[in-house]
Formats: structure tokens, sequence, C-alpha cells
């Protein structure tokens, strides 16, 4: 799994037994998958969320199903959330789900594996993740040395903070696990900092203590290679028979999300009433100014919301092979889609699409 927000993690043993039985079933099945024409004009889809439970960076699509905006466009959701939370590109992979929302990383970690998965389009450019403190004495990412620090144990949240702390020569730290989730660690004052993202453990964080954390995020200012946070992944076999599917899926989404970043609060009432187990409707909002706020300028100027530089996903690529992190190649070719689904404009009227 690549990023966790406020949530129990399985352990890891159980997360891989679990997405091992999920593939299993998925390739048995992979013949019956379940898109269909559901009616005269209607595609069925289905649509598995990037992560269990519900947090607020998946405002744009609740909103979307809400407002009734891909019924507009003649598709029928059938949405779900992961069983596991690095399982929605390898389901994809397999064809279990249509389509999903992931992570660069994830994307790229189902590739390595054969799976047949496609990029379609960018949600959000830029990661929300990073380390977070309330320690006054901690200014800059140097001052961590000679600290606790508490990093969650999935590979990539490993990798990142390794990256971080080479690059800034961060040294003597004293790690603790983060378990299953950071904010109760740091609150306790059992570690200095945590690992967190913006909408899960910084918000959460902030709201309990209310005051501002110190937040260093992972981009590439701070040693981490960019890449694209928030991507639409499609089956490449389902893509091959349903392109126009693809098209209007993608550009709802796309729509959905510029409308909830200008009406924060009515998008963030509407993921609410449809999460309430999620949390408050205090932190669905505040959750999903603090991700809006970090996505104020793309990596690529000048281009309509969702599109991807090949050149950025190549050099996180070489990033990740440097790592070792993948088990095995990737043909970029075979994954970009050349932001031939990214609408020309980003879509004002959602219903009409």
């Amino acid at each position: 799994m690549t990023l966790r927000r406020m949530t129990h993690r399985r352990t890891a043993k159980l997360a891989l037994i679990t997405l091992a039985t999920a593939l299993s079933a998925s390739l048995a099945a992979c013949s019956t998958n379940s898109s269909a024409q559901s009616g005269k004009g209607t595609t069925t889809i289905t649509f598995m969320g990037d992560y269990n439970p519900a947090w607020p960076a998946q405002v744009p699509w609740n909103v979307a199903m809400q407002k009734g905006w891909f019924t507009d466009a003649g598709l029928n959701i059938v949405y779900n959330l992961p069983p596991t939370n690095a399982a929605p590109a390898q389901l994809v992979g397999v064809g279990k789900e249509d389509v999903t929302v992931s992570y660069t990383p994830d994307t790229l970690t189902a590739a390595s594996k054969g799976l047949d998965v496609k990029a379609l389009a960018a949600i959000w450019d830029k990661n929300v993740e990073g380390i977070e403190t309330f320690d006054p004495s901690i200014k800059t990412p140097q001052d961590l040395s000679g600290k606790s620090v508490a990093v969650y144990d999935f590979p990539m949240a490993q990798l990142n903070w390794k990256t971080f702390s080479t690059h800034y020569g961060i040294k003597n730290v004293k790690m603790v696990s983060e378990g299953n989730y950071g904010v109760p660690i740091l609150l306790a004052g059992k570690a200095d900092a945590i690992d967190g993202a913006a909408g899960g453990e910084l918000t959460d964080s902030q709201l309990r203590e209310h005051k501002h954390a110190t937040f260093f995020v992972y981009d590439q200012a701070h040693g981490i290679p960019s890449f694209y946070w928030f991507i639409i992944d499609a089956n490449g076999a389902w893509l091959k028979t349903h392109a126009a599917a693809a098209h209007k899926f993608v550009a709802v989404m796309e729509c959905a999300t510029k409308w909830s970043a200008d009406h924060p609060s009515e998008a963030a009432a509407i993921y609410y009433q449809r999460n309430i187990a999620a949390g408050s409707q205090q932190l669905a909002l505040q959750g999903w100014k603090d991700i809006v706020s970090l996505e104020s300028s793309p990596y690529v100027a000048g281009k309509p919301l969702g599109y991807m530089d090949p050149g950025i996903w190549s050099s996180y690529l070489q990033f990740l092979n440097k790592a070792k992190f993948l088990s095995g190649s990737v043909n970029l070719n075979n994954v970009l889609t050349n932001n031939q689904y990214v609408p020309s404009s980003t879509p004002t009227n959602c219903a009409s699409i």
C-alpha cells in the first residue's frame, strides 16, 4: 500500500492473504467481468476506490455519484472499496474491476507483475504525505536528527523516509513503529514526529491539538522525485471495448474534482453524509481543504486537469528501479495512454458530459 489515512490497517500478513485470495478469484472470473450494456445507452462500470475506509480525498466521486453526474453521462457505477489497500491497481490489472483510483507506485507495481493496467489520467498531481511534528525545536528537516520518528512499516513509507532522511543527512534517529495509526503516538509523546498525510493524520492531529503542525511534504524540494499522486487506472482489455465509456468516466471525474475544489463546503458535506462512519463533518471539510491547498499548481502549467507528463513517469520509474522497489521490469508504453482520455479542456457542466 502506498499511502495511509486515518484507519486501523490490517497486519501485513492478513493483507497479503486477503489480496492473494482476491487475485485468485479474480483470475477465475476475468471472463465474466461485470461490465455490460445495462440498458439503452447505459454502460455499467465497476469502480474501486483507492482506500478503505473512506477518506476526504474521495470527495470528488462521492459528489459525482450523489449528484447523478455519472448517470447523466450514461454510466451506471458499481462502486466498492478495496479488500486491502494495496489491491486496487492489481484487481484492475487482472480484470476483476474495470477502473480504480490508484497511486503511481501501486500502478507500476501491478505493471511490474505483468498485469494489464493502464493509466488514463491524473486527478491530483502532487503527493500529500510527509513528516509532521508539533515539537517547537524542529524547524527544519535537519532538526529531526537525534529525535524519535514514527514511520509506517509498508515499503513505500519506508522508501520515502529513507530517501528524505538521506537527502538531509538526518542521523541518530530513534525509529518508532507507527503501528495502525500515528496520531495517538504523536499526541501521547511517544514520537517527536510521524509519517502523516494532509486529509488524514495531519488534519486530524491539528484539529485535536487546535494548532498547526510543522509539515515537511514528501516532494521534490525535500528529495522525493515527483510522481502523480492520484490517478485513474483501467483494465487494458476492458479499455479496448469501452473507450467511449472511459472517456466519459474521466471527464466526469475531472469535472467533479474541479467542482468540489470550487465548492468545498457543499462537496465535503455530501461526502460526509455518504460516509458518516469515516469521521466528523469538520474532519471531512478541513481534510478536503488541506488536500486542495497542496494541489494549487499542477506539474505542467497550461494543460487541462488530468494531464500527465510522461517524463515525470519515466524519471519516477528510474527512481523505483534504482531503489529496487519493483519486482520486475516495466515498459511505460504499455501503461501510459498518451493523455488520449484527458478532456482537451476541463468540463464545467458536470451534468452534460
